[in-house]
């Protein structure tokens, strides 16, 4: 079986992550593990537009990735949740 590749590694950190915090902060109704499947569904999506930006510019792409980061900052602020401050790993409390 072949080992999953760093962006998917990754992908599968946040995720867990997420749940953690979810399950810190005593969030376990369906709705935020909901909120926590859409947001990795922007995660995709970013990843995806990244990927296109690597070779030309594109404006309407830069547009869609403004508009994508913003609505997972908006998850991440509506679960109460925020990258730490020490620029890695983990979630900490707004």
């Amino acid at each position: 079986m072949a080992r999953p590749n760093k962006k998917q590694a990754d992908k599968k950190k946040t995720e867990a992550a997420l749940y953690k915090a979810l399950e810190d902060f005593g969030l376990k109704e369906k709705y935020y593990e909901d909120q926590v499947s859409e947001y990795m569904k922007y995660y995709s999506n970013l990843d995806t537009i990244n990927e296109k930006l690597s070779g030309d510019l594109d404006i309407d792409l830069l547009k869609e990735k403004r508009q994508v980061t913003k609505e997972m900052r908006s998850i991440l602020a509506f679960l109460g949740l925020k990258p730490a401050e020490s620029g890695g790993g983990g979630f900490e409390e707004l």
